[in-house]
């Protein structure tokens, strides 16, 4: 009886290990199956854990694309449009010359206003931009801010703009501190946990 239980477990050895089967109605050894037509296999999209950096207009989306791929690699995050909104640009008009922009930009350092930007596109060159506002009474605040502190000329002007989001898949603990840090210092956006489709 023993010799028989070791023979049976030879035999069973060797065909695990040649990848074959005893089939039961013949008594002899087949080859075990192989998938056919591994190219039709499809991956279903599967539920992640993941980030979504919402409410970004198109100039914070460049900036803040450029610094999240230092922190997140490329292939883990996607763009998506979020939504069209009237965004309310509170901006100085475009001055003579890039020195005359220069000449504005301290005066606003001096003042402590610091969220301004040189646009650099033909239409708007040299033109000193004050902050984007989701509200119109938000850019009126800020305007009367700035008038209060002796800066003339500043204009408001109502913008629909396309809203993006960042959506990150999977992140580490890591990555998520370091992008909630960043997400801080994009006013009006905002960092949602969710659940995602990876396609």
């Amino acid at each position: 009886m023993k010799i028989i239980f070791i023979l049976l477990l030879i035999a069973n050895m060797v065909a695990y290990v040649t990848g074959t089967t005893l089939h039961p109605d013949q008594g002899s050894m087949v080859q075990a199956p192989v998938v056919l037509n591994p190219e039709k296999i499809v991956l279903l999209p599967i539920d992640e854990n993941c980030l979504e950096w919402v409410g970004l207009d198109e100039e914070q989306l460049q900036y803040g694309e450029t610094v999240l791929s230092e922190i997140v690699p490329e292939q883990s995050y996607r763009l998506e449009e979020a939504a069209n909104t009237t965004m309310y640009w509170v901006y100085i008009p475009p001055l003579p010359n890039k020195e005359a922009a220069n000449r504005m930009i301290n005066k606003l350092r001096n003042l402590g206003i610091v969220s301004f930007r040189v646009r650099e596109d033909s239409q708007w060159k040299n033109a000193v931009s004050l902050g984007k506002f989701h509200d119109n009474d938000e850019a009126l605040r800020q305007l009367k801010e700035i008038e209060r502190k002796g800066i003339t000329g500043a204009t408001i002007e109502g913008r629909d703009v396309t809203l993006m989001k960042i959506v990150i898949y999977n992140p580490t603990p890591t990555m998520k501190e370091q992008v909630q840090k960043l997400v801080e210092q994009f006013e009006g956006t905002r960092l949602i946990q969710s659940q995602c489709e990876r396609l």
